[in-house]
């Protein structure tokens, strides 16, 4: 849904865990020269999603990791979304 959005390039979620459930956590990479926030994001997932399917956070990276494939490597996302949550803490 997020690849949808007209400024996204590609995007990935992964679930994070919480006390007694599992929230969900976006990645996206922007074109260039883009203006779009991620609470621009957020609206446009809001409008399209039930509020449980909805990430609770976006973070805007220059490029999502990828293997030598083009898979993206949704293990190197759970360790940035862990940076930035000790970070936030």
């Amino acid at each position: 849904m997020l690849n949808e959005h007209p400024a996204v390039v590609q995007s990935a979620v992964i679930g994070r865990a919480v006390t007694g459930n599992e929230e969900v956590v976006a990645f996206v990479q922007l074109l260039p020269g883009s203006t779009v926030n991620p609470a621009d994001l957020t609206a446009h997932a809001a409008r399209q999603l039930a509020p449980y399917k909805r990430p609770c956070k976006i973070i805007v990276l220059d490029a999502l990791p990828a293997g030598s494939t083009g898979k993206i490597l949704k293990h190197r996302l759970a360790e940035v979304a862990r940076e930035q949550a000790v970070n936030q803490a």
